[in-house]
């Protein structure tokens, strides 16, 4: 996910300019945390933490749901703020508010079946029983970005904080406002210090890694890759969603008006900002024509401009403005390479904001950055392909493995063939949606990300320290393998070992 930031130092005192997406007009000024104030916040959340987690699961529970109606009481002033600092159109924006609630809602119902004991075989000790505990990791860092904040943020921070935790938030610094309110909505209810947002770039992040017991990163590849160096000198924990490049292979038989529609959707949805965009497909070759032209009517019907409560776009403005110059030298990379691009491929017309028109790019090929690098614009390259064994060839020729989709009727053989696609999700007959499914974990392969999280039980064990536990209930002077050993029970334990996989033939050596 191309979600870096616009700096990887800001001097102490200085103060962070948040500005609109779609006009680049200031909307507010926020003082930046430095390593002392991140390391105070890290105490604080240290002492709010064992008192929260000393709570009934159920008790907690409650009081997330009690916040849960602040955030949506001040839903005007965070969807407000979330517009203007992300320039998405209002629909999803409203979606991450509601994806927020329905994570609470879930894991409120579900953790006391996620989180509960364990049972489990005591085999081969007889007699015993074991058992495993869900235990709170203590306190939990959240690096988020600045595509989809609130989601991305209190995606990992609800189930961290169910499960036990406190927690603190770095939001992107180009997208902090939301989540700020957000948090403090929340903050009404929960404990004082329970659940905190830091406001600053990578020098905050940084400290931040230092800091905590756990730490959950949504980003680039790369700066995945220094928070698990930084991590790694205290050997903390790391969950990292990380970039995609995520292939969508529509197969001969395919449902070609539905697979365009995705296609568009997937592709250009949030300005094509989204880590599970569609940023290549794959079409076997005598349907390759007819899906790329109608792919180029529905990407000509779009519209893109300002956005707002009552603006008719489907997507905005990037949200920085670094990201059009990766779409633009994309671009240019794939023409002089041979590629065509079929309709955009441009800027467009905008008030303050940098705006792109919905591109499909067709000649493409996998020497071109445009299919090997993340994009992450409203941009859709078409390959065609001679069969389905090429399209899970090249969808799986690629560093990254986060989304996937295959489009056919035959669904047997479409889920077939999405196993064999190396992503950490995919679809058949869907795509970017398996990422809203509650009880599915979500997560990456290659380079694309480290650990699953979001849903199902992955989601909120991953904020938890199993510990394993044996108990003896009967009262015995000692045991079969405790001290003096002897002999003969070693030769006794060599006999049951023939016994049971060698067969009784034949004499040991001795």
């Amino acid at each position: 996910m191309a979600v870096g930031v616009t700096s990887d130092f800001l001097a102490p005192g200085m103060r962070l300019a948040v500005r609109e997406a779609a006009t680049g007009a200031p909307l507010a000024e926020l003082p930046v945390d430095d390593a002392g104030a991140v390391a105070a916040a890290a105490a604080r959340g240290r002492a709010a933490q064992p008192p929260w987690a000393a709570r009934a699961l159920k008790e907690r529970g409650q009081l997330l749901k009690r916040a849960r109606r602040e955030v949506v009481r001040d839903r005007a002033r965070i969807l407000r703020a979330l517009e203007r600092e992300t320039g998405k159109a209002r629909f999803d924006v409203v979606g991450e508010l509601m994806n927020v609630c329905l994570d609470i809602g879930y894991f409120v119902r579900r953790a006391p079946r996620f989180l509960r004991p364990e049972k489990r075989s005591a085999r081969p000790l007889l007699g015993k029983r074991a058992r495993v505990v869900y235990k709170p990791r203590g306190l939990v860092g959240i690096i988020s970005p600045w595509n989809a904040p609130l989601t991305l943020a209190l995606g990992d921070a609800i189930p961290a904080l169910l499960a036990g935790n406190a927690v603190i938030v770095k939001p992107s610094e180009l997208t902090p406002l939301a989540v700020r309110y957000a948090c403090a909505a929340m903050n009404r209810v929960l404990p004082a210090d329970l659940l905190q947002v830091l406001i600053g770039a990578g020098d905050t992040g940084a400290a931040l890694v230092d800091q905590v017991d756990m730490i959950c990163v949504t980003g680039s590849p790369e700066t995945g890759q220094r928070v698990m160096e930084r991590a790694a000198k205290r050997l903390t924990p790391v969950l990292l969603e990380l970039g995609g490049k995520d292939p969508m292979i529509v197969l001969r038989d395919a449902d070609l008006d539905r697979a365009v529609e995705a296609a568009a959707w997937g592709g250009c949805m949030m300005t094509g900002q989204v880590c599970m965009s569609v940023e290549r497909v794959y079409v076997e070759q005598p349907v390759a024509e007819e899906f790329t032209r109608r792919l180029v009517e529905k990407m000509r019907t779009l519209r893109t401009g300002a956005n707002g409560v009552a603006a008719q776009i489907d997507y905005g403005p990037f949200t920085g403005p670094q990201q059009v110059e990766t779409v633009e030298r994309h671009l240019a990379d794939a023409v002089a390479k041979g590629a065509s691009i079929l309709t955009g491929g441009r800027r467009a017309a905008g008030s303050g904001g940098i705006y792109f028109e919905p591109t499909v790019v067709a000649n493409v090929d996998h020497s071109m950055a445009l299919l090997r690098e993340e994009t992450f614009g409203p941009v859709v390259p078409v390959m065609a392909v001679a069969s389905a064994e090429d399209a899970v060839r090249l969808a799986n020729d690629s560093t990254y493995g986060l989304n996937a989709s295959v489009w056919t009727r035959d669904i047997a053989r479409g889920i077939a063939l999405a196993e064999r696609v190396e992503s950490g999700s995919v679809c058949v007959n869907e795509c970017l949606l398996s990422a809203g499914c509650n009880d599915l974990p979500f997560g990456g392969v290659k380079r694309s990300g480290v650990g699953q999280r979001h849903g199902g039980a992955e989601g909120i064990r991953v904020f938890t320290q199993p510990q394993a536990m044996l108990i003896e209930k009967r009262s015995r002077p000692r045991e079969p393998m405790w001290f003096p050993y002897r002999p003969r029970r070693a030769r006794q334990l060599e006999f049951l070992m023939r016994l049971l996989w060698g067969g009784l033939r034949g004499s040991s050596r001795r």
